[in-house]
């Protein structure tokens, strides 16, 4: 491992305690206190202005490592203090490419709680700030636009995506976390203890009980792998980054997944960033049981699906939000039987391809009698999808998919059919067809199927996108789908052809209520 940059003394280590210690005085004389107390590249901030009428904030705030460049489209400061932000890798095309063009948009995180002030200045923008858009809409962020600046007001941590001037490019996402409690001990011997920093690493393997630890300001670059371990952990509010890698699907390179588990069980995940991988982002196969929150995941380059798990079990993510360059959320069979794999409270902003995914691989392995059984999306809310479906299942090996349900799911901008989508720009798609990523010569079937609570807000002019639901033959087909509660662009869906949809003879018991 080598580190790019390090910036620690004792002459700063001094400084550090002298700032505690005057500002522990402050504490006496404020009624919230202010805190900044400047270790390399953290920043702990108590207070706020008026007690009165806010609720005491407490606020953490992440210098980046001397390496890296401030974002010149964009300032963020919080409760006054200036936030550095990121120029993160997106990809606003919508046909794949080997060589995509690649932009950037602005991107920045902290750690709170109470109420913050929010303040941001756009110089990377075309025209000036007129208007101002913060998503999830659910939470009702109001943003006030003055004299080029917007401002508002967070009061719960979450991932938050400032729009401006109703447009997509340039989209500010602000990652505010919840404050960092039980950090491990850096001289625990079970604990890879990433510092502050740029570092540089091929792959950093974890073995059985260890975790890996990425401080706020650190970036590592390259991979996190763990292969027949157990009880592993990765945890921080650090970045993993792929931006030192060629895209994988180039002559003379391979996939450096930043997260690859590989068979192995008891697997947690909090509170760090993926970006930029030059293939998936975040990776399991043929693992069991793991809890993952607060993941964010920014990918541009080809294949870079955000959450994809291959042949998993008991798998559980939440709180995290992606925006992907491929699949965002996505299952498949490449080994043994996927189940019990859970998605809740999850942002999706999908460039390319689909959202909530099953498929097209539901039997790589070809297993004897294979299955994906018992998946579930819930809570919800794809900010945009420029692209192929919003839900689908394509099952194009020989699978039985079962028991799936997508719950009470928020579409803010249903744009599906962009770029190289052709026809396959629905909203809802369950499909058993062979494909390019068939390995299979037989064909499978999809069966007990809940959608309920399905909104979408916007879609292109107002036209509600197709839905396409076809079995494959008479001893292949899509049964038993439920689909209840429907809602687009303000219009309750009420049968088959409110919704659009395409339903061919291999199907059965497909309600719409």
């Amino acid at each position: 491992m080598k580190q790019k940059n390090n910036n620690f003394s004792l002459i700063i280590l001094g400084i550090i305690a002298l700032v505690a210690a005057a500002f522990t005085a402050v504490q006496l004389f404020v009624p919230s206190l202010a805190i900044r107390a400047n270790s390399g590249p953290k920043h702990s901030i108590e207070g706020n202005a008026d007690a009165s009428e806010k609720t005491p904030a407490i606020l953490t705030l992440y210098d980046a490592p001397k390496t890296v460049t401030a974002s010149k489209d964009a300032t963020l400061t919080i409760e006054g203090e200036t936030v550095f932000v990121y120029d993160a890798v997106v990809n606003n095309t919508h046909s794949w490419s080997k060589t995509p063009k690649l932009s950037s948009t602005p991107m920045a995180y902290f750690d709170f709680e109470g109420e913050v002030d929010v303040d941001i200045l756009m110089t990377g923008l075309d025209k000036p700030i007129e208007s101002a858009v913060i998503s999830p809409l659910s939470a009702g962020v109001q943003a006030e636009v003055k004299e080029g600046h917007v401002r508002f007001t967070l009061s719960k941590p979450g991932q938050y995506t400032v729009q401006f001037n109703g447009s997509p490019n340039k989209a500010m996402h602000i990652f505010a976390n919840p404050i960092e409690k039980e950090i491990p001990d850096k001289n625990d011997p079970n604990v890879i203890y990433i510092e502050p920093g740029d570092w540089e690493i091929e792959s950093l393997v974890l073995k059985d009980d260890q975790t890996l630890y990425l401080s706020g300001g650190a970036i590592l670059r390259g991979s996190v792998v763990a292969d027949n371990a157990k009880n592993v952990s990765i945890r921080g509010r650090g970045m993993i980054d792929g931006s030192l890698y060629e895209s994988w699907v180039k002559e003379g390179e391979y996939a450096r997944v930043p997260i690859d588990f590989r068979n192995s069980r008891n697997i947690k995940v909090e509170g760090i960033i993926i970006h930029n991988s030059n293939a998936w982002c975040f990776n399991s196969f043929q693992s069991d049981g793991a809890e993952i929150s607060n993941v964010k995941i920014i990918s541009a380059r080809p294949n870079g699906d955000g959450f994809t798990f291959q042949s998993c079990l008991n798998y559980s993510v939440k709180d995290s939000f992606v925006r992907s360059w491929d699949d965002s959320l996505v299952v498949k069979n490449y080994g043994i039987n996927s189940d019990n794999i859970t998605f809740d409270n999850i942002q999706v902003w999908t460039d390319l391809a689909q959202s909530c995914e099953i498929g097209y691989e539901t039997n790589k392995g070809k297993l004897k009698n294979s299955k994906i059984t018992n998946i579930t999306f819930k809570n919800i809310t794809v900010l945009y999808n420029f692209h192929k479906p919003v839900l689908s299942i394509h099952n194009s090996d020989d699978a039985l998919v079962q028991n799936i349900t997508y719950s009470n799911i928020v579409v803010e901008n249903a744009l599906m059919g962009r770029g190289d989508a052709g026809d396959n720009n629905q909203l809802i798609d369950f499909n058993i067809a062979a494909s390019g990523w068939s390995s299979t010569a037989g064909r499978g079937i999809i069966k007990d199927v809940l959608i309920e609570d399905l909104t979408v807000l916007n879609s292109d002019v107002g036209v509600t996108p197709p839905t396409r639901i076809y079995g494959y033959d008479e001893e292949h087909m899509v049964e038993n789908v439920t689909i209840r509660n429907v809602v687009i662009n303000g219009t309750k869906i009420t049968d088959l052809k409110d919704l659009k949809a395409k339903v061919n003879a291999y199907t059965a018991n497909i309600i719409v209520e």
